[in-house]
């Protein structure tokens, strides 16, 4: 009997660790596993939210579907047709149980909802209801994505559906292919 109630504690932690450490450590790719020729594994990076706080896209991978939206920030997140849209339409994304991550080459403190020019705030320039990142290391992680055009030095509106193990599912390369909330939401639904 007291065998037994020595094991209690002891599974306890064992399985804390193993929790902690599935956490921790980075997604594996197994080499063996089928991927279509438009899937791969979803590039991972750090980079700074609105908050000034670093994300790690590894923390999501193994717990979380995930929509990548990059989009144009240079005239700021509020001024995007497609993050507008977005907010508006969130709630079939957002019942999907995904996380969504909206990514530009703004500076952290760009991507802060603003007051107008009379301090007030417009419903345009409410918070968005995701997490908004700052790419601002040379569009680094658009490039990586395939978001970012060479010949004109400026980044492509794009949306990525990641599935929980990291794979890339479906993209969408704009401004023609985006698709829009109805389709992503869709599309999250139907990954794992």
């Amino acid at each position: 009997m007291r065998k037994i109630l020595l094991a209690i504690p002891v599974s306890a932690v064992v399985i804390a660790g193993l929790v902690w450490y599935r956490i921790q450590r980075p997604p594996q790719v197994v080499a063996h596993t089928p991927v279509a020729a438009t899937m791969r594994a979803a590039p991972l990076f750090q980079l700074y939210d609105e908050q000034s706080q670093i994300v790690r896209l590894a923390r999501y991978i193994g717990r979380h579907r995930l929509l990548l939206v990059f989009f144009d920030g240079t005239q700021g997140p509020d001024h995007s047709e497609l993050l507008l849209d977005l907010r508006r339409n969130f709630l079939p994304i957002h019942e999907s149980g995904a996380i969504v991550l909206a990514i530009s080459g703004l500076r952290p403190s760009e991507l802060r909802p603003a007051p107008n020019e009379r301090g007030e705030r417009t419903a345009r320039d409410e918070p968005f209801p995701f997490g908004m990142l700052a790419d601002i290391n040379n569009f680094e992680v658009h490039r990586q994505y395939g978001a970012f055009d060479d010949t004109t030095n400026r980044p492509r509106e794009a949306v990525f559906v990641v599935d929980r193990t990291g794979v890339i599912r479906h993209v969408h390369l704009g401004p023609d292919n985006l698709g829009g909330p109805e389709v992503w939401a869709d599309e999250l639904r139907h990954v794992k």
